[in-house]
């Protein structure tokens, strides 16, 4: 049985399989992954509120927002003073704060438990520190109320 040139024997049919393995492999290799950069970001827009600057997670219906003192665009390795207010029907104990920096998977996640109720919002005063520059999508969960909140990091 000659298997040499043209021959249709069983390695051939695995080539296309073993390419395709080995450009996932280079991709992993050089570090495909590549995080969106400060200046691309679209962070979510503050609001004015006062001295404050006012958060209003997505959807709106999420019923969770986070008052900022000086600006919203955090420095990686330094805290971000964040104190976040959810409508009280819907909040539970503890904040779960999970963001994912866009273009890796790298995630940052933290639980903030609440610091009272004030009026008819829940308080979890937090300090976030995001461990690198970038875009990240930051989920925030409370009970019921869940939305999302965009950061510039630079």
């Amino acid at each position: 049985m000659d298997r040499g040139r043209g021959g249709a024997g069983p390695g051939r049919r695995a080539w296309p399989a073993v390419l395709v393995a080995l450009a996932v492999w280079v991709m992993v290799a050089c570090g495909a992954e590549s995080p969106i950069s400060p200046a691309a970001c679209a962070a979510t827009r503050p609001q004015r509120t006062g001295s404050l600057l006012k958060l209003v997670a997505s959807p709106a219906e999420s019923d969770i927002s986070g008052l900022v003192s000086g600006s919203v665009t955090a420095t990686a390795g330094r805290p971000l003073a964040v104190r976040w207010l959810v409508d009280l029907r819907k909040a539970s104990d503890v904040l779960q704060v999970q963001a994912v920096r866009e273009g890796t998977r790298q995630v940052y996640r933290e639980s903030v438990p609440s610091g009272g109720v004030v009026g008819t919002e829940r308080e979890f005063p937090s300090r976030l520190v995001f461990p690198a520059p970038g875009c990240w999508d930051t989920e925030l969960i409370s009970g019921t109320a869940d939305g999302t909140v965009v950061f510039k990091v630079t």
